[in-house]
């Protein structure tokens, strides 16, 4: 059983022209001769997945027939989209220069050294409690 079917791609194709450096900032700015054009990392993602199962009838399995011939159980298939838009910096030009100048998020920065204290303060204590049950133990055996 051959099934042929029409793709719809309309989705997609609005997803894709929604998902770019003018939904994260907008169209580049000029000014007194300097004109900044906006910088932003757009990822998307996209998948789809079908097949179809087949399941031997009573009559098939009595005679003797290869799976192959066997008539079809079921089919079924799906897809999904995902995207993601994020601003990385501008680029100024002046009559002098190009330059890119990125945007940053400085609680990025303490955040992640908060974040290495606590795992290694983590990875310390479990050494230190491990290391005490060994000591409680050896002392165990020989009391």
């Amino acid at each position: 059983m051959e099934t042929k079917e029409i793709i719809d791609l309309t989705p997609i194709e609005q997803f894709v022209e929604t998902l770019d450096v003018k939904s994260v900032f907008g169209e580049p700015v000029t000014e007194d001769g300097v004109t900044l054009i906006p910088v932003a990392e757009v990822q998307y993602g996209f998948g789809y997945g079908g097949g179809y199962g087949s399941q031997p009838s009573d009559g098939d399995a009595a005679e003797g027939k290869e799976e192959e011939e066997a008539s079809v159980g079921g089919a079924g298939g799906g897809g999904g989209a995902g995207g993601r838009a994020a601003p990385r910096g501008f680029i100024r030009i002046t009559p002098d220069k190009v330059t890119f100048e990125p945007i940053t998020n400085e609680e990025r920065i303490p955040l992640a050294g908060i974040l290495m204290v606590a795992w290694s303060v983590f990875w310390v204590a479990l050494t230190l409690r491990t290391l005490f049950k060994s000591i409680a133990r050896v002392k165990q055996a020989k009391g």
